[in-house]
């Protein structure tokens, strides 16, 4: 072989080796350019996680306010409660009227235990707190 072969073959394989690094270039570039697309994916769903979490966040500090805030009651409101709360006591404080305090029985006072707890639940649902 000869010089001018020698250089041939070395212009041909640069040549070759060229192609190669060039097609190599290319697919690493489409590869950056997905990889890119991905990352723009991931900040479009990363705004829009933040932005519904804002609201998020907006609506708890609504329902918490909403919760603490004292429950204004009309009138009305409390007249109907009263006359609910009189139609359904009434019975048990005519039975409360009749027992003798002075003497009183085991019957009387498991009625009177009876009346109490009667009471108080029907007053819990009312919306007393104790």
């Amino acid at each position: 072989m000869d010089n001018q072969e020698i250089s041939k073959s070395a212009m041909e394989a640069a040549a070759e080796t060229i192609q190669v690094l060039k097609g190599t270039v290319e697919s690493l570039q489409m590869n950056l350019d997905q990889e890119r697309d991905a990352i723009d994916g991931l900040h479009l769903t990363i705004d829009s996680l933040e932005k519904e979490n804002e609201k998020l966040q907006e609506r708890v500090f609504q329902l918490e306010a909403e919760m603490n805030q004292p429950k204004v009651e009309t009138p009305a409101e409390g007249i109907d409660i009263a006359k609910n709360l009189e139609k359904k006591l009434g019975f048990y404080y005519k039975d409360l009227k009749a027992v003798d305090g002075k003497n009183l029985t085991a019957e009387d006072s498991e009625t009177l235990y009876n009346i109490l707890d009667y009471t108080f639940k029907a007053l819990r649902k009312a919306g007393l707190k104790f």
